[in-house]
């Protein structure tokens, strides 16, 4: 058992590289906490004003602050461009997943001055990071039971939690292999589709936005899905194209490290989900959208319980992909000028 520490909020600067480098030293190590995330998502933002803006875009269930970062050339700017959205920790249990999507944010702003694939990709879109879908539900995990999933909603009777990403509005509740209406299980979808603080502001981002495509981190099993999750049923019209995108995205993980990444349907290589993320997104947008349940394989390899030093080669792995993604976005992205009559681009863009 790791011995209790104080958190302490480090900025150091390598000698001569410019880099920003961050430290965690509270009960999960190299992981981050609510408060260490808020404090190095700020420090970002102090230290690349230019392309780093963090907006606070809602509460969670007990008052803590959702945040979203945006990387763009013209930050306080709502550019006609490509927008990317990255989500991380719908699951409070599944640490891994709040490193990666941040570490990506971070890579882009540290290496937009030297890089420059990194400075064209930042140009010409807009993308949006929300490392932290479920704080409340973190927080829980690293003082009280690290093996919890769900936010922490009072259901009564003793039970707790809302599995967060079965809270999301489309086929919410369609059957009960996908979700589960009993409060004491650990996909309970809530009672009533967004009934959650969390996917509201997810929500609620979302249709301010035109976002283009998504990405939801979670872990375990090394897989990329994309829509439909509620059935094994194809998605309609995008499907040959979702595949396509998860294949490269696969291949390119591949080459990092060796680690094969099994891709396809949700609801046909894993297991049927609904009232999930990526199929609100598509339903509502069309848009390629992506679960990236990032490693290890299977509980032999450690299951939730990513060690410390498994935070470097994820990130590696998964850097490529979601730069792969991002270019896609844009090569594929028409400006709202030259695009369809749609009604989303009237009501909800800014």
């Amino acid at each position: 058992m790791r011995k209790k520490t104080w958190a302490v909020f480090i900025w150091i600067f390598l000698a001569g590289s410019g880099t920003l480098l961050f430290s965690q030293g509270g009960l999960n190590g190299a992981y981050h906490s609510y408060l260490e995330l808020e404090a190095d998502m700020l420090a970002l933002q102090q230290r690349y004003p230019h392309i780093v803006k963090v907006f606070d875009i809602g509460d969670s269930l007990e008052k803590r602050n959702i945040y979203a970062m945006k990387i763009s050339d013209n930050v306080a700017v709502d550019e006609d461009q490509a927008e990317i959205l990255l989500l991380g920790c719908h699951h409070a249990r599944e640490w891994i997943s709040v490193e990666v999507p941040f570490l990506i944010g971070k890579y882009l702003a540290e290496n937009y001055a030297v890089n420059a694939d990194v400075k064209r990709l930042v140009d010409q879109s807009q993308i949006w990071i929300v490392p932290l879908v479920n704080p409340d539900g973190l927080e829980y995990t690293i003082h009280v039971y690290r093996y919890w999933r769900k936010n922490r909603r009072d259901n009564g009777k003793g039970d707790f939690g809302v599995d967060l990403n079965r809270n999301y509005g489309y086929k919410w509740g369609v059957d009960n292999a996908g979700s589960s209406p009993n409060p004491a299980t650990y996909v309970y979808r809530g009672p009533a589709p967004f009934s959650e603080p969390e996917t509201q502001a997810i929500r609620d981002l979302f249709l301010r936005k035109n976002f283009r495509s998504l990405i939801s981190y979670h872990s375990f099993s090394q897989t990329i899905m994309y829509p439909w999750g509620y059935t094994d049923k194809l998605a309609p019209d995008k499907e040959a194209q979702m595949r396509e995108i998860a294949a490269a995205m696969s291949a390119k993980i591949q080459a990092v490290n060796g680690r094969l990444y099994e891709y396809g349907q949700s609801g046909k290589i894993l297991y049927v989900t609904n009232g999930d993320v990526t199929d609100w997104a598509y339903a509502l947008s069309g848009i390629p959208a992506y679960t990236i349940e990032l490693p290890p394989i299977d509980e032999i390899g450690g299951g939730f319980f990513n060690r410390e030093e498994d935070i470097t080669p994820i990130l590696q792995e998964s850097l490529p992909a979601a730069l792969y993604l991002i270019d896609r976005t844009i090569q594929d992205y028409r400006p709202l000028t030259q695009a369809p009559f749609d009604l989303r681009a009237l009501f909800f863009r800014k």
